[in-house]
């Protein structure tokens, strides 16, 4: 079945609406505040002088990034684990409670890691060519997620093939809903990034309580960014298989 981008959002918006509470409970601990503590918490990536040659940016960015990367990795773990537990609230033919949606949103986890994987390579190898053709990529397999929850047989391969499929005729479609949720994010969370580390470059290291307000409200995008991403591959699955 085809898909139109506004009854995506439409549907999406609806569940937002009808379930706030459920969903800021899960977007919580999920999603706000492990993008809280990555910003308030973490040193930010080093500034180099503009005589510094290429191979020591390199270098010194690298060592950043090896430092940081277990608690990046830890962040994005638990917000796959958000996007499962989501999935499985809404998907699941038995009507789970939260706690049993945490549970088997755990179990789905494995899967989905995967999935997530297959999806990044495939759209990464798409923003090689442009960048519309990763935003049509990810666009075609916004339901690969909420497959696995729904098809509990489905492997990651397999569920990424049955997005490939569900969303033939409506990949346009599903991009736009792509492409408008993570240029709304950026848009939004952008101004609060600079505002962060203009503070932070002041001489005093910058006000802690204004640092903190601003890093709130860049953790509070990014959380509506991903909880909106979740509801929206839900509405699109539940669309495409009517």
């Amino acid at each position: 079945m085809r898909v139109t981008a506004a009854g995506v959002v439409a549907d999406a918006a609806a569940l937002a609406r009808r379930d706030r509470a459920l969903l800021l409970a899960v977007a919580g601990p999920f999603w706000f505040l492990p993008a809280y503590a990555l910003g308030l918490l973490l040193p930010a990536p080093p500034k180099l002088p503009p005589t510094a040659d290429m191979p020591a940016r390199a270098q010194v960015l690298a060592q950043w990034l090896t430092a940081q990367a277990p608690w990046y990795l830890l962040a994005f773990g638990l917000g796959l684990w958000g996007s499962a537990t989501v999935y499985r609230l809404y998907l699941d033919e038995t009507r789970p409670s939260v706690a049993t949606a945490l549970r088997r949103g755990a179990a789905l986890w494995p899967r989905l890691l995967l999935a997530s994987g297959l999806v990044a390579l495939m759209a990464g190898a798409g923003l090689l060519l442009w960048v519309l053709p990763g935003i049509y990529v990810l666009g075609r397999l916004l339901p690969a997620g909420p497959a696995l929850a729904a098809e509990p047989r489905l492997s990651a391969i397999a569920a990424v093939a049955r997005a490939f499929r569900l969303t033939r005729g409506s990949g346009g479609a599903l991009a736009v809903v792509t492409a408008a949720v993570l240029g709304i994010g950026w848009l939004a969370a952008e101004p609060l990034l600079l505002l962060e580390g203009w503070l932070r470059a002041q001489g005093d290291g910058g006000n802690p309580i204004a640092i903190a307000m601003v890093d709130a409200g860049a953790a509070a995008v990014s959380a509506a960014t991903a909880l909106a991403s979740a509801l929206l591959a839900v509405s699109a699955y539940r669309r495409l298989v009517r």
